[in-house]
């Protein structure tokens, strides 16, 4: 996660000063940005994991409010406000009441911590709302629709990989055996129906945004399977979800100059405007679909293997949202590549090959990420 916390900043740097007269502003943000992360991945202080956790927003929300390109963007901004004090004060009460029963702030002697169920529940829910789960992510199309795109990729990429690794570094007192049942029926439910949303969306940024959701409730499935291939799938899943959604929120960003849109209706015609570009697309469909020979495709493998283990009957229903995955996929690769073109005006392609050039990096750092951390 510290490599890809590094990779996404640097291609979200360069890839955004041009767009701004001073960058000097926009490297302090993305420097806050970085040691916030970074001690959240660090650290073994419990107050300073929630404390680095909760002011990892500071730098998005300015990104929004100061770079967001809709007047709505101040919505944005006090809707992941509105979340983060929802679920942070709970969160805040919970650590004060470890801290009185263990006498230390390490995490490490919170093992054989007996907490009750209501304080397990409190924890779950402040770090699930920044993955995001169904029916804590209506924050989430919203911002990412108002933030830049460099903004998004970064939302997408860090931000929300945050709760997971909060959740993985509480695991050993994130036991809900109690009330697993009824986890796993509601994730079940809404598994599904978070895919169906995304076969009925028009915007392009907000189709992937709800696919961000159809795909991370994966995480609180691979939580309560607790075993050593469910953590290893769960983080192959958040850092290659990572790496995938900054591909995809980039081509957002691109289609989003040439055409000034991101409505999939008006989105038409790139077969035939720039052969190069349609590669990258396809090329990218079958990234975020998980297909071989894409490192994404041992995610997957993982997670099915640890749905197994957790209950056979979960299977049947992964099989559906599969095929719900492949009909919104197909549905925005087929109007923006196959459908005529009715635009008689469009901006300069000269920003395609440009932008190339972090696709192909991006393409490379996951199968080097595969093959040398863990040995496939």
């Amino acid at each position: 996660m510290r490599l890809l916390l590094f990779f996404i900043i640097f291609i979200s740097y360069f890839s955004s000063r041009s767009l701004f007269k001073s960058y000097k502003v926009l490297g302090f943000v993305l420097l806050l940005l970085i040691f916030f992360c970074f001690e959240v991945f660090n650290t073994t202080h419990l107050f300073s994991l929630y404390f680095f956790y909760e002011a990892s927003l500071i730098p998005i929300l300015y990104i929004i409010i100061k770079w967001g390109s809709y007047p709505e963007r101040s919505v944005s901004a006090m809707m992941i406000i509105s979340y983060t004090l929802l679920f942070g004060v709970p969160m805040f009460m919970v650590i004060i009441i470890l801290y009185s029963t263990n006498n230390t702030w390490l995490l490490c002697f919170y093992s054989n911590s007996q907490v009750s169920l209501l304080v397990r529940i409190f924890i779950f829910l402040c770090f699930a709302v920044k993955l995001p789960i169904y029916g804590l992510h209506y924050w989430l199309p919203i911002a990412h629709v108002e933030a830049p795109t460099f903004g998004s990729v970064i939302l997408a990429s860090i931000l929300l990989k945050l709760g997971g690794v909060g959740l993985v570094r509480l695991l050993p007192i994130l036991h809900l055996s109690d009330i697993k049942s009824v986890i796993i029926s509601y994730f079940i439910i809404f598994t599904v129906f978070s895919t169906i949303v995304c076969c009925f969306q028009s915007d392009f940024k907000r189709l992937i945004a709800y696919s961000s959701v159809s795909h991370i409730i994966v995480i609180p499935f691979l939580i309560l399977s607790r075993n050593i291939l469910s953590i290893q799938s769960l983080i192959l899943v958040m850092l290659l979800h990572g790496i995938s959604s900054s591909l995809i929120f980039i081509r957002v960003g691109l289609l989003y100059n040439i055409f000034g849109s991101r409505q999939l209706v008006l989105l038409r015609g790139i077969a035939l405007m720039s052969p190069l570009l349609s590669l990258i697309l396809v090329l990218t469909f079958f990234y975020t679909l998980s297909a071989p020979p894409f490192p994404s495709y041992v995610a997957e493998v993982y997670f099915i293997l640890s749905r197994y283990l957790l209950s056979p009957y979960i299977v049947v229903i992964y099989i559906l949202f599969v095929f719900l995955g492949l009909v919104y996929n197909l549905n925005w690769l087929s109007a923006i590549l196959f459908s005529s073109n009715t635009n008689t005006y469009y901006r300069s392609l000269n920003i395609t090959y440009a932008s190339i050039i972090p696709f192909l990096i991006i393409m490379l750092i996951t199968f080097f990420i595969i093959f040398l951390f863990f040995n496939i």
